[in-house]
């Protein structure tokens, strides 16, 4: 098991952060809430940035990837969305600082998990076990 530990940390990472890019690149085509959350993401989240820049041409290419990510999206952030609108400029900190449903915790959980998920697979990685071949073939 620990001989495969490294693929599977970098599994783990690339699943999350394709999830992340796939629902976090729906945002800007959510209207006026999604362009709400992606202005104050723009100011405040270089990370929810990162992931908005490089979703986005993946979402406009395969349309169900947009309609998930847009799925998702509201049923996370659906319940705030009327603050959202009162107050375009706290709306990043609305979807990290609010719990409001088990969708946006598991998102926010995501969206921390792919970081996470790089360094350790690449501590991993650095520590794998190597094969050593004592007599040349």
């Amino acid at each position: 098991m620990t001989r495969r530990l490294h693929w599977i940390a970098v599994v783990l990472f690339l699943l999350s952060f394709a999830y992340d890019v796939v629902v976090w690149g729906a945002l800007p085509g959510m209207g006026d809430v999604g362009a709400a959350i992606a202005g104050s993401a723009r100011r405040e989240a270089p990370l929810a940035t990162t992931y908005v820049v490089l979703g986005r041409p993946l979402d406009r290419a395969a349309p169900a990837l947009q309609a998930f990510g847009e799925q998702r999206l509201t049923a996370a952030f659906g319940a705030g969305f009327e603050r959202i609108r009162e107050d375009p400029t706290v709306a990043i900190d609305l979807v990290f600082g609010s719990h409001w449903n088990a969708q946006q915790r598991w998102i926010t959980t995501l969206y921390w998990a792919a970081p996470l998920l790089f360094l350790v697979s690449a501590l991993l990685w650095t520590r794998r076990p190597k094969s050593v071949h004592l007599i040349r073939r």
